[in-house]
């Protein structure tokens, strides 16, 4: 366990369940893909943010460049984000009782209801869509290793399928 920090953030292509997390399928034989199958995928979700949010996520001690990535990008319509990313296991820790690898899982996903925190209902929730806005929680260990650890939807944009394309 490291250091907390919390990031106000608008959410974008929030893959957040165990169903939705990446396995790499799509992604060339190399160390990255390795990473990720020895992981058993990456729960993902891209966090648009300002230049004052990003000097403050620096400050308070999250990395600017990861081991294989710069983690701050810019997407094609000249938003920052930062790339937030929590494995579903992690192979370096194990059970000290059983000795077997430690599943993290997704993160947890909450929203505030009568002033209490609550646990997303993906049922009734429904999918997040881009453009959420969300208090992002990430767990940062040494100044180095940045897991995405939960997140508090504060204001839902409904995910709605691009119903175009077949």
């Amino acid at each position: 366990m490291g250091k907390k920090v919390y990031v106000n953030c608008k959410l974008f292509w929030a893959k957040l369940r165990d169903v939705d997390r990446d396995l790499g399928k799509n992604l060339p034989d190399g160390d990255i893909k390795k990473r990720i199958v020895e992981e058993d995928g990456h729960y993902l979700v891209n966090c648009v943010i300002d230049a004052d949010t990003k000097k403050k996520m620096i400050a308070d001690g999250i990395p600017a460049k990861g081991m294989q990535a710069q983690l701050f990008k810019t997407d094609d319509n000249g938003q920052m984000f930062y790339k937030a990313k929590r494995p579903r296991q992690n192979p370096k820790l194990t059970d000290r009782e059983t000795g077997e690898m430690l599943i993290l899982g997704p993160p947890t996903v909450i929203k505030e209801v009568d002033g209490n925190n609550v646990e997303w209902d993906w049922e009734e929730d429904g999918l997040i869509g881009n453009g959420s806005d969300a208090i992002v929680k990430f767990d940062v260990w040494d100044g180095k290793i940045t897991t995405l650890e939960a997140v508090k939807i504060i204001n839902h944009v409904k995910y709605e399928a691009d119903k175009d394309k077949f």
